[in-house]
């Protein structure tokens, strides 16, 4: 069974968007949340940057946060795996 799509506008750096999706709004309001701030920390810095480039920014942040917590799972599965084996062959030679 699928959710239901909902529409929402959203205020993201000054402008108005439509958002449509089956998420639960506070998910939503908070991922607008998220790219309005970094929209705004980037702008605050580069302040002859266009909105587009600002944009591009953000969504290279906003990648480069994504990568970062994938490897950290990544290592965690890892480390993960190692204590498991461990575990197994503690089991097997009692």
């Amino acid at each position: 069974m699928s959710k239901e799509l909902k529409k929402y506008k959203a205020r993201i750096f000054g402008e108005l968007y439509p958002i449509v999706s089956d998420e639960d709004e506070s998910l939503i309001l908070d991922v607008v949340h998220k790219v309005d701030t970094l929209m705004k920390d980037i702008a605050s810095k580069y302040e002859s940057a266009d909105t587009k480039k600002i944009a591009v920014l953000a969504a290279l942040k906003a990648a480069e946060e994504l990568v970062t917590i994938q490897e950290m799972m990544q290592q965690e599965r890892h480390q993960s795996n190692k204590i498991m084996t461990l575990l197994t062959e503690e089991d097997i030679s009692l």
